[in-house]
């Protein structure tokens, strides 16, 4: 060990006078001090890289994930938009299909009337592009609501309103319909009218006399139908007309079924169109088998015949 070079290190102050530190250390030594030391700047190095990467790993983690929560967001804000949009036209379609069945129009699936029955045909090139098709609507989509050519949430909204109000018209008058006077009480087929609405010769006094309903005869026992929906408002013997029925409707229109032979509902009983009330028979002031039917408008007589719609008029 005494043969080898040995090098000193002098530390020295910067102040005066105080004392200069001397290391004195062999070759072997400085070289090992050397390489601990350099060892410790690259693991500092090493590690000082290491967090940056991390730094940067986690902010770009951080990003992504910001990013990530942002398209689900998105994605979960289209998916309510298709969600409400489908809902929307679900309901439109309810809709549609109960206007279509007040019509008396059949719905029509898809796929169904490709096929011509007859008529001129002209193939689609005669039209130029710039010309469109008089009566051809243009393909709407839901995937991106609001851009050209789709229904956007409020654009829907309006459809739906403006239909809702049609149907919620149309819901109204059919109520009234259902409730208005429309059909014969009597099978047309099994029945004819024997004295009409009107100034009439009385068969029992032969004078003229005012007929405030039609007599429609037919065959004892034969069934007699309410003409539209409503509440019975009597059953009962009822002077000459004998043995009665009388259906208040609505406010505007009521209904009386004379001289039956017997009744099948009672006072307060809601009764529909079609629904049996009773059988044709003679009680009353009566020269045979019929039904007086009579129609009130408004607390006025009117002409039952006028409201019969099944009966053939021609």
């Amino acid at each position: 060990m005494s043969n080898q070079k040995r090098h000193t290190l002098l530390i020295m102050p910067a102040t005066p006078g105080k004392r200069i530190l001397r290391v004195s250390l062999s070759s072997l030594y400085w070289k090992i001090c050397c390489v601990f030391i350099g060892a410790v700047m690259i693991l500092t190095g090493l590690g000082t890289w290491s967090l940056f990467q991390h730094y940067n790993i986690s902010r770009l983690a951080h990003n992504l994930e910001m990013e990530n929560e942002s398209a689900n967001q998105a994605i979960e804000e289209q998916r309510q938009e298709i969600e409400f949009l489908t809902q929307r036209l679900r309901e439109i379609q309810e809709k549609a299909a109960f206007v279509q069945k007040f019509l008396g129009m059949e719905t029509q699936d898809v796929g169904e009337g490709k096929m011509g029955q007859g008529g001129l045909e002209v193939s689609p090139r005669f039209f130029p592009p710039e010309l469109p098709v008089k009566g051809a609507v243009k393909p709407m989509s839901l995937e991106h609501p609001g851009k050209s050519g789709c229904l956007s949430r409020q654009e829907v909204g309006n459809i739906y309103a403006s239909l809702d109000m049609i149907v919620r018209t149309l819901e109204v008058r059919q109520e009234e319909l259902e409730h208005t006077p429309s059909i014969s009480p009597v099978d047309a087929e099994n029945a004819w009218i024997s004295s009409p609405f009107g100034m009439r010769t009385s068969p029992f006094t032969g004078k003229k006399q005012f007929h405030m309903g039609i007599d429609i005869a037919g065959w004892k026992g034969t069934p007699i139908i309410a003409t539209a929906n409503g509440k019975v408002a009597f059953v009962g013997k009822n002077g000459l007309l004998g043995l009665t029925v009388k259906i208040r409707h609505n406010s505007t229109y009521s209904t009386e079924y004379g001289h039956l032979l017997k009744t099948v509902v009672k006072k307060g009983q809601y009764v529909k169109r079609g629904e049996i009330i009773g059988h044709m028979g003679d009680s009353g002031r009566s020269t045979g088998y019929h039904v007086h039917y009579g129609i009130k408008k408004k607390r006025k007589h009117i002409n039952p015949y006028s409201c019969m719609m099944d009966w053939d008029k021609g």
